[in-house]
């Protein structure tokens, strides 16, 4: 259920440069680029955003990449701007992208592609008197916190009846440090609604309006980091994305997820301001889109996935299966399934990805009532949930998925999957990009996360290296250090300037792949590494 990209040919566009020096010299004496975000970090599908290079863009044949063919960029002279122009056709959602150059290239950042018209905010608009308008009846709007203390203020005109829909994007996609707050107010400035963190930090408040008349939405933040101070923060990296619709609004849709090859696949939706409760997902789509103020994306998974509403008295049939379900009711939602002594399972169930309010506790039951086992957090920042069970006799089982809060409602939903425990193995870097050294190999350190008695001797593969750097040979083995942890080593001779993606995979003896990847904050992985080999070797 994880997205991936990397695994097609990066597009990249070269900086025309006046007076620039020439030659390998040039490229080896430039440092490589450093990239912290775009401002605004995304734009609307079919125009073209100018956006700021925030980071130190350095010198030489300066070029700006994205996997995503529908993003093309110009970059300005300086390097401060670019140009970025978005395809009406290119995928809502997180596309990620770097700066490079001959020297090296930055980290992955994210740019969000919206299907709303855009809009930026302008100081001053700390008061009701000095917000600017929404234009329309839903936009998205790009601003930033510049300074400790600071609050951005939106009016927003209301018909009785219309529900506004403020939602902001900060910390869980783009990284921004803060812990962002939003109210909503009437003329007064009295309060009428207010959130804190409901993805994550980032917050998501709702208001409907008992009368005609505007009504404002201020954004303010606190360190997502916790200080001694008590005072709102702000800063040139407190950036934000805050989305205000008065029209239909998707907030999620049943069932989250669809087996892989399934087809069409008709959804129940779950918003506000919705006049229609269905849509139709074609077999070639994976985001909903149509009217609505906010895409949503539908994950593929193998397994087959049924709602929680079409099991007969509760009971699970043959695994593997997914189901899709919600806390609707106070208490729990329980599930039976029948085992066998010794048949291993691996539960989980999965919330993080899907903007639900549950905190999930996963456990499995006896039929006496007896916790066998029980989990919450996979780890401190993520709350999925996920165990591993061996039944100690024939006998049906209870699966109890409950809020770890006692919350309850149409937005705690969650996608829960029964497998039988099959050996696994993950494979993660911690960069997506590295610079062949001058004077030593190139050293990139890989984690190993073997699982379920996975014991397979995985030798490592790197794809698309240039003529005259190889790899040298590495192993892990199910014993022993390497079985945990590898070090890639890339070396060699290079008399021209080089740089482009790579793939890394373990190969097992049976043929089996797996492939290297990244974890981006957002959940996708990334599987296609920018490799940069100056003229010199570094």
């Amino acid at each position: 259920m994880k997205r991936r990209t990397g695994l097609g040919i990066w597009r990249w566009y070269l900086l025309p440069l006046a007076g620039v020096l020439s030659g390998a010299a040039a490229a080896s004496a430039a440092d490589p680029p450093v990239l912290e975000r775009l401002l605004p970090a995304g734009g609307q599908r079919g125009t073209t955003v100018t956006a700021k290079v925030l980071g130190k863009p350095g010198e030489g044949n300066v070029r700006l990449q994205s996997a995503s063919a529908g993003l093309t960029f110009r970059l300005s002279e300086k390097r401060d701007t670019v140009d970025v122009d978005i395809a009406a056709d290119v995928e809502p959602g997180v596309h990620l992208v770097r700066l490079c150059n001959d020297s090296g290239a930055s980290e992955l950042r994210p740019f969000i592609v919206g299907i709303l018209p855009e809009q930026a905010e302008t100081e001053p608009n700390g008061r009701l008197a000095e917000a600017a308008t929404l234009v329309g009846t839903a936009a998205t709007v790009n601003g930033v916190l510049e300074k400790s203390g600071d609050v951005d203020t939106w009016a927003v005109p209301l018909e009785a009846g219309q529900t506004l829909v403020a939602s902001l994007t900060a910390s869980r996609v783009l990284s921004s440090p803060m812990d962002g707050v939003l109210q909503i107010v009437d003329g007064r400035g009295t309060v009428v609604s207010q959130n804190d963190d409901d993805c994550s930090m980032d917050p998501l408040a709702t208001f409907q309006a008992p009368v005609n008349g505007t009504w404002y939405v201020r954004v303010f933040a606190f360190p997502a980091a916790p200080n001694s101070s008590i005072a709102f923060a702000g800063g040139a990296d407190y950036v934000y994305r805050l989305t205000l619709a008065a029209q239909p609004y998707v907030d999620h849709v049943m069932p989250l997820v669809r087996q892989r090859g399934s087809g069409e696949q008709r959804l129940q939706l779950h918003g506000w301001n919705l006049a229609v409760q269905e849509a139709v997902l074609g077999a070639d789509q994976t985001v909903l889109t149509g009217q609505f103020a906010q895409p949503w994306r539908v994950y593929d998974t193998a397994e087959p996935v049924l709602l929680e509403d079409q099991l007969s008295e509760r009971l699970l049939p043959a695994l593997p299966l997914v189901v899709c379900g919600c806390l609707n009711q106070p208490g729990p939602d329980n599930f039976r399934l029948t085992l066998k002594q010794g048949q291993r399972l691996s539960l989980s169930a999965e919330v993080q990805r899907f903007s639900s309010l549950l905190d999930p506790v996963l456990s499995v039951r006896d039929s006496a009532g007896k916790v066998l086992k029980e989990a919450d957090d996979v780890d401190g920042g993520n709350p999925d949930a996920a165990l591993e069970l061996t039944a100690p006799a024939d006998g049906t089982f209870e699966i109890r998925v409950q809020d770890r809060f006692l919350g309850h409602g149409s937005r705690w939903h969650y996608v829960l999957a029964v497998r039988e425990t099959q050996p696994e193995v993950r494979l993660t870097v911690n960069a997506t990009a590295w610079t062949v050294p001058a004077d030593k190999a190139l050293e990139i350190p890989i984690t190993v996360a073997r699982r379920n008695g996975f014991a397979e001797v995985l030798e490592l593969r790197v794809d698309g290296l240039p003529q005259g750097i190889a790899a040298e040979p590495v192993s892990s083995a199910k014993d022993g250090d390497t079985s945990k942890a590898v070090t890639l080593k890339l070396a060699g001779i290079l008399p021209a300037v080089w740089s482009g993606e790579i793939r890394v995979v373990g190969r097992a003896a049976d043929g089996r792949e797996f492939p290297v990847v990244w974890l981006a904050t957002d959940g996708t992985e990334v599987s296609g590494f920018w490799l940069t080999v100056p003229a010199t070797g570094g």
